[in-house]
Formats: C-alpha cells, sequence, structure tokens
C-alpha cells in the first residue's frame, strides 16, 4: 500500500514549501502551476515560478506565487470563488477542507461566526493558490487516496506582525490548527510553520508520529522556504511502499492479587477495554505462602497508561501495579470496516477488523459487540453471527 511521511521537523512548513516538497518527489510540476494560476483568476492574478535550488547543498525544488491581491475576502466569498474552479472533485474538496480550518481557527480566535469572518493574508489570492496546488500535486502523487503521516512540527520563536499588530510566535492560528500534533519548539526567531502550512498539514496527513515510519521509500522530495535560516529551510516528503508489519509503542501494566474474586476480574477486564486498554488479561498464578491468584496484564498506550492504571487500582483494590514503559511490539497492519449483511430479514452493517500481508487477508475478525446484536435479533447463535459476519468481509475484499 502507498505510503507518504511529511516531515517538518527541522524548518516547519508553509504551503509553498509543501508544494514544493512533492513537486521534487515526483508531482507534475506544469499542472501544479497551471493549477495554481487557474486558482488565483477568481481572486487576483498570481505568477508562478518553480525552480530548483540549492539550501545547505542539498538540491530542492521552490514555489515562488507572487500576487499584487492584498486579500481581505470572507470566508464565504473564498469558499463560493473555490467551488466555481474547473478542478478535480478530490483536489477541490482537499482545498475546502483546508480553507475550512483555517477559517474555523480564525473564528475562534477573533470570536466571529465564518459567515462574518474576513481573512487578510491567509485570503489573498496567492495563498489561496498555494493551498490549490498542494492539493493537486498531493493528487497526482496519489496521497489523497492513500495514508499520510506526519511528523514533529517545527515551530519557532519570538514576534511577528499582521494585520492587527504584533503577536508572539508561533502564530495562533497556527497554534490552534496543530492541537493535538506533536510539535517541537525550535530556537530560531522566525515565523516556521505558517497558519496555511499547518492547515495543509492537517488536512493530508490521517496520523503524526514521532518516529519514521516503517516504510520501503521510493521517492524523497525536498521543498525550500525563501528565507536564510540557521537551519536548512526544508520540508521533506518520503513516498514508498508501507510494511505490512507495524512497530507499536506500548506500555505494559502488571498487577498480582489473591484476594479478587473471578467475577470482579472479568468485570475489571471489561472496563479496561472499554476505558481504551489496547489489551487485558488474568492468568492464574501460585503466590507466597501457597495462595491462588491472578497475574493481570494490561497492554495500554504510553500516554494512557497512569488512567488505565488508576482504573485498575479502584476496580482490584491492588496496592501496586508494574509499569514496564516504552515497551515495542510487532503488529500486522489493521483496518476497521463495516459490512453489509442481510440476517433473518433484517439488514446490519457489522464492523469487522482485517489483517493482511500484502494484498492476503491474514486475519478476519468480527466486532464481538455487533456480532453479539445480530446473534440477540435474530436468534441464531453468537458463533454463526460471528461467521457470517467475517465471511461477508472475506467475499467484500476479495
Amino acid at each position: 500500500m502507498k505510503l507518504a511521511f511529511i516531515d517538518p521537523s527541522l524548518a516547519g512548513v508553509s504551503g509553498d514549501m509543501l508544494t514544493a516538497a512533492l513537486i521534487d518527489a515526483g508531482a507534475s510540476a506544469t499542472k501544479v502551476k497551471h493549477a495554481m494560476i487557474h486558482a488565483g483568476r477568481p481572486f487576483g492574478k498570481v505568477s508562478v515560478e518553480v525552480k530548483q535550488v540549492k539550501v545547505n547543498e542539498i538540491m530542492a525544488t521552490r514555489v515562488d506565487c507572487r500576487t499584487k491581491d492584498s486579500g481581505g475576502r470572507t470566508y464565504p466569498e473564498i469558499v463560493n470563488g473555490i467551488k466555481d474552479l474547473r478542478l478535480q472533485p478530490e483536489i477541490k474538496s482537499a482545498t475546502l477542507d483546508a480553507v475550512q480550518t483555517l477559517g474555523k481557527a480564525e473564528s475562534k480566535l477573533h470570536g466571529k461566526p465564518l459567515k462574518q469572518l474576513k481573512l487578510h493574508e491567509v485570503g489573498a489570492a496567492d495563498a489561496i493558490a498555494d493551498i490549490v496546488g498542494c492539493c493537486t500535486a498531493a493528487y497526482e502523487l496519489g496521497l489523497l487516496e492513500n495514508e499520510v503521516i506526519g511528523g514533529e512540527v517545527a515551530v519557532g520563536r519570538g514576534f511577528f506582525e499582521f494585520a492587527h499588530g504584533f503577536l508572539p510566535l508561533p502564530p495562533p492560528a497556527t497554534l490552534e490548527i496543530l492541537k493535538g500534533v506533536p510539535v517541537v519548539g525550535k530556537p530560531i526567531d522566525a515565523e516556521l510553520t505558517t497558519p496555511t502550512g499547518a492547515a495543509l498539514l492537517v488536512t493530508l496527513v490521517d496520523r503524526f508520529s514521532k518516529v519514521f515510519p516503517p516504510m520501503e521509500v521510493t521517492s524523497v522530495g525536498y521543498g525550500a522556504g525563501s528565507r536564510k535560516l540557521p537551519v536548512a529551510n526544508l520540508v521533506r516528503v518520503c513516498i514508498g511502499e508501507s510494511s505490512d508489519m507495524q512497530l507499536q509503542e506500548i506500555a505494559v501494566l502488571e498487577t498480582n492479587v489473591d484476594n479478587v474474586p473471578g467475577n470482579v476480574i472479568g468485570y475489571t477486564i471489561e472496563k479496561l477495554l472499554e476505558e481504551g486498554a489496547l489489551d487485558a488479561s488474568a492468568i492464574p498464578i501460585l503466590m507466597k505462602k501457597g495462595r491462588p491468584g491472578f497475574l493481570i496484564k494490561v497492554l495500554a498506550k504510553p500516554k494512557d497508561s497512569e488512567r488505565i492504571s488508576r482504573l485498575l487500582a479502584l476496580e482490584t483494590g491492588t496496592l501496586g501495579i508494574r509499569v514496564l514503559p516504552s515497551v515495542h511490539r510487532y503488529v500486522l497492519k489493521r483496518e476497521l470496516k463495516r459490512v453489509d449483511l442481510e440476517v433473518a430479514g433484517g439488514k446490519f452493517k457489522p464492523r469487522v477488523k482485517i489483517a493482511r500481508e500484502g494484498k492476503k487477508i491474514v486475519c478476519c475478525s468480527a466486532e464481538y459487540e455487533d456480532a453479539k446484536m445480530i446473534a440477540e435479533r435474530t436468534g441464531i447463535s453468537i458463533r454463526d453471527a460471528i461467521r457470517l459476519v467475517e465471511d461477508a468481509a472475506r467475499n467484500k475484499t476479495k
């Protein structure tokens, strides 16, 4: 399966830098340039130059988009202008998503509804052209229909001047957009990640990772910024094929109990799974003085380990929980899908987990609660419900 990794951890990301990196990775410069010029027409004439430059002795692509347009359009004006553009539906949809992300951030910061919001710098013709150009490049590379992973996002320090005065870096809109995204501060007095760059990043990226994902790299692109920085002013895009096996960081939580009834342990395991534990189990053990007990073992995301430990202590009364942090495990890449299923005249859309090795289905597992609901509503056995769901999934994915 195709996979892309966008790495903005060195010098951040802007719209023109990300567009340039995607061109450098293989997108058609001619098609991207044409799309950008076309996108600018409803808002203001833009000129676009795509060229090769050398940054810190690394060859990269730079996209320079210029306009005399000063922006200051309302959000509805921008959206309507984009809707009227002759673009592929996927490109137009991604463009509108990025603009909506920008609009929602600005709307919250300024306390104005989207319909009344006026966008200055990000509403200018060159900013809109950058967004369309980036989404066009992503479409050309097939990234709008495949998985995209983002790295940590670099942000600078200091102050910047905008339409309403001076504010500290990173810009408020950039921080609003990057909520929930791993961010790394750099000791550089400059705006590294722009609101437009941040909006495009969260639009294209499916998930973020602090480490380089397991993949077979087939092409690498470098997009150059226009300013001279203490570090190489580049954003990097790597494109390739994903590995079927993924390395996942987990925390292992363990506790021994010898005075907890089996039904309480069963309830606790259900509760832990409901609250986000990746897995939970109980193993019979022989404890000191020959007392029978249980070893309760829980797998959790590292960020959830404290919360899960507190729940485990609350439900079992244990006085101590061992934590094995930063443990790694290999897992097959999985996807959760819904399938259409008709049983005893009833129509259902149960969920099923599918794991693959290449194109081959290695494991197909029906979600228990969905299979249980089908069994209860139709009167068939839970075993038959599970089989029907899994068979439907296999037939759908052949």
